[in-house]
């Protein structure tokens, strides 16, 4: 009887430590399990920080690449003082979207250019005797010459997009935008403004849309506005005469003769908008742009995957439309970091 009360003893204890030690193993796996969904989080958290590839973008992947005939015709300002520092990187990039549709306005030497573009392209480039300056009159100058592009070739094109030098263009997510809309019954003036309130002057208040952020204008509006345009004197005339520079006169102009307000695009971003490239911001912000601006240090927060990337224009195209070279800097860079931080 001894002995089988000794035999219970030992079975009992040993039940009692199997189950203690598969209660320890539960709260192991419950531990591990809570460490790895932090960490996840924690993970998407970075990811949603510091990433601004497409894949986020819900959007993105339904724009193919190959894009179709869209009738926008797109007209990019620069200037004798910063067409060499900044169109390069433009040519490589955006301008490929569509160069049977780009056209480039500058006051400075156009045929700079011939170097970077084929022949059938030269007549894209219109040249200006606008003033280097940033006052009234120049900059309307150089707005007229936008209009004078779009008139000029007014039956092949069913939109005038104007942007500058100093912005990319996510064309195809541009494409995708404009669909929504049928610019040849509704007069539309596109884009998005840099202040907070409306504009107040002349006894009026109006939205416009500040020229950084770039603007589209429909045909049925700009068939509607061509004498207030052109020719390009009376453009520049009316600036002078309302005192606005073009951004703000030609929303002026809208809204007291023709009673048309902007539409706001929420998705063009212009290089005033000071928290759009730091950490934390939104990744869809980059990823579902429109249009980005840049000045200055307002650049995209990406490590350069090349040197003299102005604007960090290159990268951000790489990472948007990622092709083989972009892959093969990408391991390039990546490689690099990883010698560096292994010595």
């Amino acid at each position: 009887m001894r002995g089988f009360s000794f035999i219970v003893r030992k079975y009992c204890f040993l039940w009692s430590i199997m189950i203690s030690i598969l209660i320890l193993i539960y709260l192991l796996i419950l531990w591990f399990s809570s460490c790895a969904s932090q960490s996840k989080k924690n993970n998407n958290t970075n990811s949603d920080i510091y990433s601004y590839f497409k894949v986020k973008s819900s959007n993105v992947d339904r724009i193919p690449t190959t894009l179709p005939t869209h009738g926008i015709l797109l007209v990019i300002r620069t200037s004798n003082y910063t067409q060499r520092s900044r169109m390069p990187v433009i040519l490589k990039t955006w301008f490929q979207f569509s160069p049977d549709t780009t056209y480039i306005t500058t006051n400075g030497d156009a045929k700079y250019f011939h170097q970077f573009l084929s022949k059938q392209y030269h007549d894209h480039l219109h040249s200006t005797k606008c003033k280097q300056a940033h006052v009234i009159r120049a900059l309307c100058c150089h707005s007229a010459s936008e209009f004078q592009i779009y008139f000029e070739n007014k039956n092949k094109y069913r939109w005038l997009c104007r942007f500058d030098d100093d912005q990319y263009v996510n064309v195809p997510l541009l494409i995708h935008y404009l669909k929504q809309f049928s610019p040849d019954t509704q007069p539309l003036y596109i884009g998005k403004p840099s202040m907070q309130e409306p504009k107040h002057g002349h006894g009026i208040d109006f939205w416009f849309a500040t020229y950084g952020g770039g603007v589209c204008f429909s045909r049925s509006l700009l068939e509607m506005i061509h004498n207030d345009v052109q020719p390009n004197e009376n453009f520049m005339k009316g600036c002078i005469s309302t005192n606005y520079p073009d951004d703000t006169h030609i929303a002026y102009i809208l809204r007291v003769k023709y009673n048309i307000n902007l539409t706001v695009a929420n998705d063009f971003h212009h290089h005033i908008e000071r928290n759009l490239f730091t950490n934390l911001t939104s990744p869809s912000n980059i990823d579902q742009a429109i249009t980005l601006g840049f000045k200055g240090s307002n650049v995209p927060r990406f490590v350069p995957l090349v040197k003299n990337d102005v604007f960090h224009m290159q990268t951000l195209h790489c990472l948007l439309y990622p092709d083989v070279n972009c892959t093969r800097l990408l391991r390039i860079l990546i490689n690099k970091f990883y010698e560096d931080n292994k010595s």
